[in-house]
């Protein structure tokens, strides 16, 4: 026969059932978060795999749907402004240090200009801190008609693009002159605007590839690869699903060990403990 269970014991038995169960919602309530994430990043992942597929569009306005546009591939004929011209800073190819080309190009019979992330340049060993010169055959291209075949880059831009940069809200962008070249520290469409004087999309186009794979440690790696003078380092958008659902087995996994260890703690402490 089990004794009954004195007023200071139901009062800690009463905290200690509170405490367990608290811990278990805790970690049961994380599980659930990390496998509604993993869902999340699945629809993103399955939403940039159809984008990166689709065919390729021209879009004729300098405003566009970004939300359903991002990561689709554009072609369109049109000039690269000589004078719309930036580098971004602080980039390296390879552990070598490197500055972020972005130039503006116009649409033929268009008013606007596309900022368009071109690809990388090195910069010299012996003088790190003087912007290179562009390329030669960039610069007779400059002037004559050509395709522009890149990919829209989203509202937040990814590491392959211009890395973790919110288009348009840069708070504050460090500016200098280097060899005849700005060199900014970051990247803001509307500073870019301002810069040129001129009216500038609300969409980036870079023509260093976008891929898209999964969380498989036997992808090959992506290698870096010369165009047009430029170095092009592809990046891939990575899925995450898998690291979101190893975070939630984690948390149900603790939970199930939270409810095993309470359950065992009451019957040590207050039934088994109250046998004759």
């Amino acid at each position: 026969m089990v004794k009954a269970v004195n007023s200071p014991g139901k009062t800690k038995l009463v905290l200690t059932l509170l405490l367990g169960g608290v811990l278990v919602w805790l970690t049961f309530s994380l599980g659930q978060w990390q496998t509604g994430r993993a869902a999340e990043k699945q629809t993103l992942f399955d939403a940039q795999a159809r984008a990166l597929a689709a065919s390729p569009i021209s879009p004729g306005n300098a405003q566009i749907d970004l939300d359903n546009l991002s990561y689709r591939k554009i072609e369109l004929q049109g000039r690269f402004d000589a004078k719309a011209l930036i580098y971004i800073d602080n980039r390296q190819v390879n552990g070598r240090p490197a500055v972020q080309v972005v130039q503006g190009f116009r649409p033929e019979g268009a008013s606007f200009l596309i900022p368009v992330d071109r690809g990388l340049l090195l910069r010299n060993p012996a003088d790190p801190r003087r912007a290179p010169v562009m390329p030669d055959d960039v610069t007779v291209s400059d002037e004559q008609v050509t395709g522009l075949k890149g990919t829209i880059l989203p509202r937040f831009a990814q590491s392959a693009e211009l890395r973790g940069v919110l288009l348009g809200a840069a708070d504050s962008i460090y500016k200098e002159e280097q060899n005849g070249f700005q060199v900014w520290s970051n990247f803001s469409a509307d500073e870019f605007e301002k810069h040129l004087g001129q009216p500038v999309s609300n969409f980036v186009v870079t023509l260093q590839p976008v891929a898209q794979t999964s969380d498989s440690q036997d992808e090959a790696p992506f290698e870096t690869r010369k165009v047009n003078g430029f170095y092009h380092v592809a990046v891939p958008l990575q899925e995450q699903v898998a690291k979101h659902k190893g975070y939630a087995f984690q948390w149900f996994t603790m939970s199930a060990v939270l409810v095993l260890l309470t359950l065992f703690f009451v019957y040590r402490e207050f039934y088994k403990g109250n046998k004759p």
